[in-house]
């Protein structure tokens, strides 16, 4: 392919990625959340929003995010987290100590400072299967992104949990 051909297909490669990506968060969008912001997942009436781990690398990790209960009240009994493996694999779930009321129509907001636990298994640039236990029985599992605590747009949030 010549190099006039090969710059042409990126341009319209690119466009229409940012099309295609212009749409993706309507009705979702958070002005004041970073582009990394995370993940998201609807179950019932729970929301997981920008769920992601964040880990400093040295055996610490923390799980951010925001937990939502739209239809009704919902007792969160515990989160659990599995670092994602070299070969594509999650192993089970480590249980991470947490409990929130949450009544319909809130979120509990997850910064870090009761979410946080000690793992050498997770690594920045892979994932992560984080999961929210209910009262009810239900878990609630996505894949979330590993970042890094040095990364500027978590690196407040990691202070501040941290102090």
């Amino acid at each position: 392919m010549s190099k006039p051909l090969r710059r042409t297909a990126a341009i319209v490669a690119a466009a229409a990625l940012a099309v295609s990506l212009s749409g993706c968060t309507a009705g979702q969008w958070q002005y004041e959340a970073p582009p990394a912001a995370g993940v998201q997942k609807d179950d019932g009436g729970i929301k997981l929003r920008n769920m992601l781990v964040v880990t400093d690398g040295e055996g610490t990790g923390m799980i951010l995010g925001a937990i939502a209960s739209r239809d009704e009240a919902a007792e969160v009994v515990g989160l659990g987290y599995a670092a994602e493996k070299e070969d594509g694999s999650y192993g089970e779930l480590n249980a991470v100590p947490f409990e929130a009321s949450i009544a319909k129509g809130k979120t509990v907001i997850l910064d870090g400072a009761e979410t946080r636990f000690n793992s050498s298994e997770l690594l920045v640039g892979r994932l992560a299967e984080v999961a929210v236990v209910l009262e009810d029985g239900r878990r609630i599992s996505l894949l979330a992104p590993v970042m890094s605590a040095e990364h500027p747009d978590f690196a407040a949030a990691w202070d501040e949990a941290s102090a």
